[in-house]
């Protein structure tokens, strides 16, 4: 199956804009990646690295099959779609608590990464 580096920019693109929301620059400091390598990659202008790949499924936890070829159903996007329902239908004492938690959920994860690495 080819590679279609304009398709592969939409995907990059739309995991860009729907699920973090984030303009090109912090999206490529997300990344590591610069704002207008980002911009040249989503505009298809060439094909997309091995290095720049990785980069961006490391940093966005997309995998790297729905990058490069579409395939399956995008778990993340579908996760997004349903956080994003929940907020929406959610008060304020409870979008308290879904914060609180989602804080103490990161903190420990983060600190177990750190273990690892060391």
């Amino acid at each position: 199956m080819a590679l279609d580096k304009v398709m592969i920019g939409a995907r990059i693109r739309k995991i860009r804009e729907e699920i973090f929301e984030e303009s090109r620059d912090k999206f490529g400091k997300r990344c590591d990646l610069t704002e207008r390598h980002i911009g040249q990659i989503e505009r298809g202008d060439f094909l997309i690295s091995l290095s720049s790949l990785d980069m961006i499924a490391s940093a966005t936890g997309i995998d790297t099959d729905f990058i490069l070829y579409g395939k399956g159903e995008n778990n993340k996007l579908q996760v997004s779609e349903n956080l994003h329902d929940i907020i929406e239908r959610s008060d304020k004492e409870e979008l308290k608590m879904y914060y609180k938690c989602i804080c103490t959920i990161k903190s420990y994860m983060n600190k177990t990464m750190n273990r690892i690495k060391k």
